[in-house]
């Protein structure tokens, strides 16, 4: 396969090849990420270039980095133009923290494509061309909001986008008077939602979806929406980062906090963290270039889904199961300083 693939060929490969595809990514990823300021001390001194037949080897030497440590050196490394694997407008995208705000850089047409594979997670968790879709933003502009808008726009649905999730009852009127039938937020944008319904003894019965950006739903915020929104409502769930958004996506067949990974997208690995008997989402970004993202720990304790057998959809990406966080430096480093529910 290309460098650059359709989001849904990776899906459908043999392992084998997908292996091949991981190994030809890594080299490209190394040769961009060792000389780009922001990454090259993750490697060892000295560390040449690796050949094909030994790159998971190599691999395997480079260093992780937790999120605090990205967070830092994201808001004090500047892009290398040497680093640039391809030409492209720089979109700079400027995220509030409870501390200091930090920088993403990518290019227009990475971002672009990242966001193609949640239009295939959107796809995936049924959202069609026949769907008003509720979008629900936070206040500003952030890379969820621009990606989602994006992303939504793959499945051919009318978009109804929200500026800001805090605004309910404002964000009420406009559901019910475009007849949204489905509704996209974060958790948080849900938990707003709810409240406000639950207190005001409203109901939305015209919604018949709800999808989840960033992380699962709990058992508890499923209940209450199911009782807001009638029993036949359907849920879906894309898993992010809050520095690299798309990671995973669920088929018909995942549970609650099961994910197919982005395989075309991004590298994944499951490593111990300390004493820790559970595993952790390591991940590197296989085709971002201004500010690679090398085996970065995620905080997201995982294990692999039956690895050795095929999911029933039919798909060949791998597929995790989140099993809770090592802590909720994501959240808060997005300006949210609320533990998960």
């Amino acid at each position: 396969m290309d460098s650059i693939v359709n989001p849904i060929d990776v899906d459908l490969i043999s392992a084998e090849r997908r292996a091949d595809y991981h190994r030809r990514a890594l080299l490209t990823l190394w040769d961009r990420a060792i000389r780009h300021p922001s990454t090259c001390n993750q490697f060892p001194v000295k560390a040449k270039q690796p050949d094909l037949a030994n790159i998971e080897l190599a691999w395997g030497q480079v260093g992780f980095r937790d999120v605090f440590d990205q967070l830092k050196q994201l808001h004090s490394s500047a892009p290398s133009r040497a680093s640039s694997a391809r030409p492209g407008s720089d979109v700079v995208l400027r995220y509030a923290s409870v501390g200091a705000p930090w920088t993403v850089i990518a290019t227009y047409e990475e971002t672009l494509y990242n966001a193609c594979f949640d239009g295939k997670a959107y796809h995936l968790s049924g959202i069609t061309s026949d769907d008003r879709v509720l979008a629900l933003g936070g206040d500003g502009t952030y890379h969820a909001d621009y990606g989602s808008i994006y992303a939504l726009s793959r499945t051919g649905c009318t978009i109804i986008p929200v500026h800001d999730y805090r605004t309910v009852k404002d964000n009420i009127e406009i559901l019910q008077g475009l007849g949204a039938s489905a509704i996209v937020a974060r958790p948080r944008g849900f938990h707003h939602l709810l409240c406000y319904l639950e207190s005001n003894d409203l109901a939305c019965s015209a919604i018949r979806r709800v999808i989840a950006c960033g992380e699962p739903l709990s058992r508890q915020l499923r209940s209450r929406l199911a009782q807001q929104f009638g029993k036949d409502l359907s849920f879906g769930s894309l898993l992010h980062t809050v520095d690299h958004a798309a990671l995973g996506f669920q088929c018909r067949y995942c549970r609650s906090s099961e994910y197919h990974i982005h395989e075309g997208l991004i590298y994944v690995e499951l490593g111990a963290r300390g004493s820790e008997a559970a595993t952790e989402l390591i991940i590197s970004n296989l085709h971002r270039s201004r500010i690679p993202v090398i085996r970065l720990r995620t905080g997201d304790y995982a294990e692999w889904v039956d690895p050795d057998r095929p999911c029933p959809c039919g798909l060949s990406s791998r597929k995790i199961r989140v099993l809770g966080r090592v802590s909720n430096i994501s959240e808060r480093q997005a300006g949210n300083p609320t533990p998960r529910t």
